[in-house]
């Protein structure tokens, strides 16, 4: 089975780099994406976090659709509950119609930050933790141009030929199940846990409503892997990966990409050593020769066809070469 292939890009910073380099990596690899043959490519949002370049991906995504011909791009996703639902739909309208069929709405239920910048973000107010799902239905509704909560008005521009996808990011049954009653799109974090997710992923599938905004499910998995001439490279080419998703779980604002040298310096003999090596070994690491059958299980096991990839490095050249071994290998 050949897979839907997709890259998760958070816009990775390495130490002693700058967001500026990290953007301009984002944009080169998605040229390099669109000529490879991936399906689609996704930008992340974080605010006030040194590890990641990108705070607005509706914005990368604008620059990227405008210099790729072929491949979808999106949002990986936006953090919702800092944003009104009507500027929302006003943006996705606007790509959606400057780049019919080829624009994704990939929205999630996070802060996408930490405490004061989530603050900042919200003009000092707190955060209203009212239903994310409520203002899914209110972005549904100015898309598709029914009425809703204020009475005759619009978000321009009106009348799309093409309805953009819209893609709901979650790790959990719940958020699955809200995917299914709307009949949008699931992506399933894998990355995110070290336990197999198929009980969010089957109710997503089971419970899915066609009569809704998409007559056809679309669930895809994100999953982190590296891959290298040999496996001890692939190992330690994930270090950093894995020590930023060890920071994430502590909620740590994780730091920018480090060398493996010095992470194995921070983490061994430490108190986090057990759960970064348990984070490590949930991470994809193998050869080009064998990484296709590696993805076409986990394919299999989730019960799809589309794969996200997620690959941060300290050196660029070994996150490119990995996403050339993975297209490579799927041809």
């Amino acid at each position: 089975m050949k897979l839907k292939l997709g890259i998760l890009d958070q816009s990775p910073t390495v130490k002693g780099g700058s967001a500026f380099d990290a953007l301009k990596n984002s944009i080169d690899l998605a040229v390099f994406a669109d000529k490879a043959g991936f399906h689609n490519i996704l930008y992340s949002e974080h605010h006030g976090v040194e590890a990641y370049g990108s705070s607005s991906p509706e914005i990368l995504s604008a620059v990227t659709l405008s210099r790729t011909q072929r491949i979808k791009v999106g949002t990986g996703g936006i953090m919702m509950k800092n944003y009104s639902a009507y500027k929302l739909a006003e943006w996705t309208k606007m790509l959606g119609s400057l780049y019919p069929e080829r624009f994704i709405l990939g929205l999630g239920k996070a802060p996408g930050g930490l405490k004061d910048a989530v603050s900042a973000l919200n003009n000092h107010r707190p955060v209203i933790l009212s239903s994310q799902e409520t203002k899914l239905e209110e972005i549904i509704q100015y898309i598709k141009e029914e009425e809703g909560i204020y009475e005759g008005l619009i978000a321009q521009p009106r009348d799309l030929v093409h309805l953009p996808e819209i893609l709901w990011l979650g790790s959990g049954v719940q958020s699955a199940r809200e995917a299914a009653k709307h009949g949008i799109s699931y992506s399933y974090a894998d990355f995110m846990g070290s336990e197999k997710g198929t009980a969010s992923t089957d109710t997503y599938l089971n419970e899915f409503d066609r009569n809704q905004y998409s007559p056809i499910p679309s669930l895809q998995v994100a999953v982190a892997v590296s891959v290298a001439e040999n496996l001890q490279s692939a190992r330690h080419n994930a270090y950093g990966m894995a020590y930023q998703f060890l920071q994430a779980r502590h909620i740590q604002a994780p730091e920018a990409l480090l060398p493996t040298e010095i992470i194995e310096d921070k983490i061994s003999g430490s108190e986090d050593e057990e759960e970064f090596f348990k984070i490590l070994s949930h991470i994809i690491i193998d050869t080009p020769d064998h990484i296709s059958g590696r993805l076409q299980e986990k394919a299999e096991e989730y019960n799809t066809d589309e794969i996200m990839i997620l690959c941060n490095m300290y050196h660029e050249t070994n996150r490119m070469n990995t996403y050339k071994s993975i297209i490579l290998a799927n041809q």
